[in-house]
């Protein structure tokens, strides 16, 4: 929805605008606010208009010694104003700020996804992300200050911060910070579940406690509906991001779109099984080499750390194209993994083994995996040991809700607002992850295979053959696309070609 920062430090001033705008415009290309002052705290936001689109109803919203500036979307606000304030609500920005300003807010109760900080007489009150980590919020503190962000470029860049040496080596592990938060000295994340002043209010373990229930095709099949109806909650047009995969077709046929989008390289099985389909509104675009190349480069400037993956590039690129047919709005499938257990040979070890073996886990789920006794591997090591569970699966599939979700959602968040439209996940949302937590290893995984509910209910609308194939991947080339004088591999020259930006 949108991008902002906030802070109290004095040392931020109007001269820093022009970098502020530059770091954070893209995530809001319908409206900026300048930098606002109020209570020696100075706001920014940048605004893509969703909810509401029309009333000139910007942020930061100020109101009785109260500033509130908020990304994302609450999708039940309508049900939420008439419960507290008996008024239909036709922003869920107002909503917020009403129920922060009333002390009537309890952030249990808000079905969406959202980072927020709320300041009132000049006090930081909430600074809040949502339960699974859908949108960003990132901090820095600064003698006794603190700036908050939807980017970790603004922070860098506004206090001239050093590459951070330990996120690097776990980039080259993960793909990402899992641990450090950002690539930049000091840049901190809040945490899912978290706020800031408050502490933790919601805690994804407390479910996976072992506690199995048998639950039906269709309980799961109304929680999907539930949360495709609740993601398609807009008033700008909404678009669904389609590939072979089961969890973008459940989405699919169920959800009915209006239009659908897929891009990939001439040859790729998913571009030739939707060509196969003959899908109505369906924008499929072949990416070239040379097209790819530009996005790449245009994309690392832009956020100024590495990409986790390559298909960042490609979610970008065909974006664009739901964005000139003024989408704003495009869903995906992400949390189905997570949830249902999709990561098929990691969650079959974890279902077979009784003890959890890090160096096996290890072994399974790094791109390249932490030498033993190394930093990272004891980061590792220290973060399966803070949590005892019922038995290996469970472990396993906490840490993939807890830490490896939020990195497909920082993956789809800049990927789509860099071309000025929204990500959201029906799948990923409290409708579906309260039946999940009590399905059991043995209801999850199949002989191979794992979601096997979800592929029980795709399976009612395209048949076993396409619910129950095994997916492979299609890598996306890069030794086509980038210079490799090194003859390095696609992984090598992924990782050689990202950290540039850190140099």
């Amino acid at each position: 929805m949108c991008g902002f920062f906030i802070t109290n430090d004095p040392m931020i001033n109007q001269t820093h605008l022009a970098t502020i705008e530059k770091t954070l415009r893209f995530r809001g290309p319908d409206c900026s606010s300048g930098l606002i002052e109020n209570n020696e705290w100075k706001a920014y936001h940048s605004r893509l208009a969703i909810i509401d689109i029309n009333s000139g109803e910007n942020q930061p919203v100020i109101n009785n010694n109260g500033m509130l500036v908020f990304n994302g979307e609450i999708l039940n606000y309508k049900d939420l104003g008439f419960k507290y304030f008996n008024k239909e609500y036709k922003s869920d920005t107002l909503l917020l700020s009403d129920l922060l300003l009333n002390e009537k807010l309890d952030l249990n109760e808000l079905d969406g996804f959202f980072s927020f900080v709320y300041i009132k007489n000049g006090q930081l009150v909430r600074a809040v992300r949502d339960k699974f980590g859908v949108k960003p919020l990132f901090y820095y503190e600064n003698n006794g200050y603190v700036s908050f962000c939807s980017e970790p470029i603004t922070l860098k860049e506004l206090y001239s911060l050093n590459k951070n040496p330990i996120a690097i080596e776990e980039y080259l592990t993960t793909r990402s910070p899992i641990f450090s938060g950002s690539y930049f000295d000091g840049v901190k994340v809040v945490e899912p579940g978290h706020c800031f002043v408050g502490g933790l209010y919601f805690d994804c373990s407390d479910y996976l406690n072992g506690s199995y229930k048998d639950i039906s095709i269709n309980d799961i099949e109304k929680a999907l509906l539930d949360g495709i109806k609740t993601r398609k909650v807009s008033d700008a047009p909404v678009g669904l991001l389609l590939s072979r995969g089961i969890d973008s077709n459940l989405l699919k046929e169920m959800g009915g779109f209006e239009r659908y989008y897929s891009i990939g390289f001439k040859g790729d099985a998913d571009i030739e099984y939707l060509k196969a389909e003959n899908i109505p509104n369906l924008t499929l675009i072949e990416c070239e080499p040379s097209d790819y190349l530009s996005d790449f480069n245009y994309l690392l400037e832009l956020r100024g750390e590495p990409m986790s993956v390559p298909n960042e590039v490609l979610l970008y690129r065909i974006s664009k194209y739901a964005a000139v047919d003024g989408v704003k709005v495009l869903l995906s499938g992400e949390g189905a993994d997570e949830f249902f257990a999709g990561y098929d040979r990691v969650f079959k070890w974890a279902a077979e083994t009784k003890e959890f073996d890090l160096d096996t886990f290890l072994e399974l789920y790094c791109y390249l995996k932490p030498q033993k006794d190394s930093l990272v591997y004891n980061k590792f090591k220290s973060l399966f040991e803070s949590k005892i569970f019922i038995n290996t699966f469970e472990k396993v599939r906490w840490f993939f809700i807890r830490y490896h979700m939020p990195i497909l959602f920082r993956r789809l968040d800049f990927s789509l607002m860099a071309a000025g439209v929204e990500g959201r996940e029906p799948i990923a949302n409290m409708h579906l992850f309260l039946l999940a937590v009590q399905m059991s290893p043995e209801s999850l995984m199949g002989d191979i295979l794992g979601k096997i509910p979800l592929r029980n209910v795709i399976s009612k609308y395209k048949g076993d053959n396409f619910a129950f194939e095994k997916k492979v991947g299609f890598p996306v080339d890069l030794t086509a696309i980038f210079e490799n004088k090194k003859q390095l591999t696609s992984y090598e020259l992924w990782f050689e070609e990202n950290l540039k930006v850190l140099k």
